[in-house]
């Protein structure tokens, strides 16, 4: 079997890790490519980039996606790479236009159930043809069971074509970092306090304006004690997050990053307070289930995938709420032994979450589709 897999967002990330970086979906394409290559009952991949000059993942390089799309319905140019597969695995929304058997991997229908969270003026055009393009699809793998739910709501897929695969952990977030580095770590990021830490793209949906609305309400110094650490490039800005950022910065109760790197990141997640991921939407989270392997305490929102993910390993809040975003900062500034058995049960929890586990399951899909 030859399987076509999508690597596009993958390969813009590698491609501009600065600028771009490796989105929650080049995660996934990445980890599941890694995957492959050590799984003997996987079959031949075929990863595919859309209008990428170059690919580190060796994928092959196609035009763009609006030439594939239109040489397809114009059918003036079809695309001969599409015609040697037996499967197509589409991970993003670069769906090929073709009738070979269609896999789609859907992580979230943020633009059909909550379109303000997009940045696009044509954000309503866009959606309206993910949609036409994604109900191509034979098929779905989604990655929790809330994700599974919104499918069916938004998409009109039967529960009896998508299926659940969460994702995994790379194994590099349970290995320890020695304490030299995580301290030369901090010392190159200019971090001297203890500090709580968000991690993700700076956009509305995070909810990073409450959250730094909450953090300031710590009692007394402790907002400039305990400063929330911010590790994330900038998506877009409704006009409120960089305002709400830029002060807390200004204040002293905050710290912007920006990019960091991968090595960088794993320091971070082993010497935080806890990470503070209170998002609105979410259709998995990665970032809870990294911090798990990493023995970092989370503070998560109850909606969404975020409490399917958490389990009971997690403090859980009300994302609307800064008081009780507050009252679970200070909870684990406070309370050591409960930063101690949230250690405890994030790690246990992250043994539910591994790539390898993923990759079968994929594999058996595919078998099951051919």
């Amino acid at each position: 079997m030859k399987v076509a897999f999508g690597a596009t967002l993958l390969d813009r990330g590698l491609n501009n890790p600065k600028q771009d970086g490796i989105d929650g979906i080049g995660q996934y394409c990445q980890a599941l490519l890694k995957q492959y290559q050590q799984t003997p009952s996987a079959p031949t991949i075929a990863p595919y980039s859309f209008g990428q000059e170059q690919s580190n993942c060796g994928a092959t390089l196609l035009p763009s996606y609006s030439s594939h799309a239109l040489g397809e319905l114009s059918h003036i140019r079809p695309e001969a790479f599409f015609k040697g597969a037996d499967l197509i695995h589409s991970t993003d929304q670069f769906i090929p236009i073709t009738n070979k058997p269609l896999l789609a991997t859907v992580m979230d229908v943020i633009p059909l159930s909550h379109p303000q969270f997009l940045k696009s003026q044509s954000r309503y055009f866009k959606s309206f043809l993910w949609k036409k393009l994604t109900q191509r699809a034979d098929r779905i793998i989604t990655i929790s069971e809330f994700s599974k739910t919104e499918i069916t709501k938004h998409l009109g897929f039967s529960e009896n074509q998508i299926e659940v695969i969460p994702l995994g952990i790379d194994k590099r977030y349970f290995q320890k970092v020695s304490d030299a580095d995580k301290q030369a770590t901090l010392n190159a990021l200019g971090i001297t306090r203890p500090f709580f830490l968000f991690l993700g793209s700076i956009q509305p949906r995070k909810n990073l304006v409450r959250l730094l609305e909450a953090h300031a309400k710590l009692p007394g110094s402790l907002a400039r004690d305990y400063p929330l650490v911010i590790a994330g490039k900038l998506a877009w800005d409704d006009g409120k997050i960089l305002d709400a950022i830029n002060q807390a910065v200004a204040e002293g109760r905050a710290k912007w990053l920006n990019y960091i790197s991968e090595d960088q990141k794993y320091c971070l997640l082993q010497s935080a307070m806890a990470l503070t991921f209170v998002s609105l939407y979410e259709g998995f989270g990665l970032p809870i289930t990294e911090a798990f392997a990493s023995e970092l305490p989370v503070i998560t929102s109850n909606c969404t995938s975020m409490p399917e993910v958490a389990g009971n390993a997690a403090i859980v809040v009300d994302p609307q709420n800064s008081q009780e975003i507050t009252a679970a900062l200070e909870a684990l500034i406070q309370d050591s032994d409960l930063a101690e058995q949230l250690k405890a049960a994030g790690l246990e929890r992250s043994q539910l979450f591994s790539w390898e586990a993923n990759a079968q399951k994929t594999v058996s899909t595919y078998q099951a589709m051919v």
